[in-house]
């Protein structure tokens, strides 16, 4: 389905019933992130994913451009359209990035939100090693040297799983024409970005921060950590590496599930 905007034609789906629950992908991939756990938690709850702007199904009408502002107005007229006052919030990488953005905006409309491996970079700037990665990606970036970024993208954000599924062809290939977008338009304005930590706290009983047990990726680790320090909060581990939603989706499915279901009954 399509919700057609003034700038942007934006491709969502939806299933199951009862509770909405929004997942919001990170860069370069798209909603199929979430196919699979999708499914599963739709027999739990109304699950609505998305391609976010300028992402695979979601094409521009005019001028290509990021902004948090854009992002957390699509979460809006999704909800509009669809007729949810508040929803619950998965967002993986980038895609929990927003959905913190969004929260902090908009917390009336939240009901509790998952942050998995969240991709805080901001908050890391003061560090050399950060700075340094970065400031070679937007180089990089600059140049349009663009499959060199990217490969120096992957190389950072997540280590392979061996469990994880042969991606279709077809949504590789979909998944492709995300990379110019994400690495000139999404990349910058995302590792720069601070959340507002004063407006955050005030409502950090409704965030869970997570993160997977095999993920060793300091830049990640770190930025999750000094998060949740600020939000005086823990860390939840869940199964496997940065892309478990897609690698194992049943499992990420159980977990959400689970988190979802003590959030509920406050016992987070």
């Amino acid at each position: 389905m399509y919700l057609e905007k003034e700038d942007i034609r934006l491709y969502y789906e939806v299933r199951g019933e009862g509770i909405p629950l929004i997942m919001i992908h990170g860069v370069i991939v798209d909603a199929d992130l979430y196919l699979k756990s999708a499914e599963y938690l739709s027999h739990f709850y109304k699950v609505i994913t998305y391609d976010r702007r300028g992402n695979s199904r979601s094409v521009w009408k005019g001028e290509p451009h990021f902004s948090m502002e854009g992002q957390a107005e699509d979460i809006l007229d999704l909800m509009e359209t669809l007729g949810i006052e508040d929803a619950y919030i998965v967002g993986q990488s980038a895609g929990a990035i927003i959905g913190q953005y969004f929260l902090q905006e908009h917390p009336e409309a939240v009901r509790h939100m998952i942050m998995y491996e969240p991709a805080i970079m901001g908050f890391l700037d003061d560090m050399p090693n950060v700075r340094e990665w970065t400031g070679k990606m937007k180089d990089l970036i600059s140049r349009r040297k663009y499959n060199t970024a990217l490969l120096e993208f992957s190389q950072k954000i997540s280590q392979p799983d061996s469990r994880s599924p042969q991606k279709p062809e077809d949504e590789a290939i979909r998944e492709m024409g995300n990379h110019k977008y994400a690495l000139s338009q999404e990349f910058p304005e995302l590792v720069s970005y601070h959340p507002d930590i004063e407006k955050t706290k005030a409502y950090s009983d409704r965030i869970t921060l997570t993160m997977g047990e095999k993920s060793t990726d300091p830049v990640y680790m770190g930025g999750l950590a000094r998060f949740a320090q600020s939000l005086d909060t823990d860390i939840v581990f869940y199964p496997g590496f940065h892309n478990l939603p897609y690698d194992l989706p049943r499992e990420f499915a159980i977990n959400v599930l689970g988190t979802l279901m003590m959030a509920e009954k406050k016992l987070l």
